[in-house]
């Protein structure tokens, strides 16, 4: 077996690993990240040029830096909330009033925690300056137009 592709099937398997981790708890999601990583290492299976395989093992490399820096889950403590589901329907409560929504968001971040590993990269959270000045928007300037 040549060290290329030993070095595929470890990267393989370090993706599944991944989606284990990150994903834990979540059937669904494992399930589907099972068969997407599997179904893009088959369909690359037949690859024999050495810079193509270099280039899909850099991706690999990639995908589980983003899989372990980015992804954050959201776990629900509780199942339902004033005994309505906890999910939203087109981004909007269904047959709750504005003051019970308000309300309701609250009641649901506390009834939510969010999963963070400690690979999971953190960003600094800027206020927002309603005050900032900010440029003007650039005219469209187009010289190549021929008339």
């Amino acid at each position: 077996m040549s060290s290329l592709r030993r070095e595929a099937l470890r990267w393989y398997k370090i993706l599944q690993r991944t989606k284990n981790e990150v994903f834990s708890g979540d059937f669904r999601t494992i399930s589907a990240a099972r068969q997407r990583i599997r179904e893009e290492f088959v369909k690359n299976k037949d690859i024999k040029d050495e810079k193509q395989i270099k280039e899909k093992i850099q991706i690999a490399k990639d995908v589980d830096v983003e899989l372990r820096r980015s992804v954050v889950q959201a776990v629900r403590k509780q199942p339902t909330l004033f005994g309505k589901s906890c999910v939203t329907v087109g981004g909007r409560w269904p047959n709750i009033r504005p003051a019970v929504l308000t309300m309701s968001f609250i009641a649901f971040a506390s009834f939510t925690e969010a999963r963070i590993t400690p690979d999971t990269r953190k960003m600094d959270n800027v206020m927002f300056d309603p005050d900032a000045e900010l440029p003007p928007p650039r005219s469209k300037k187009c010289s190549d137009k021929k008339s």
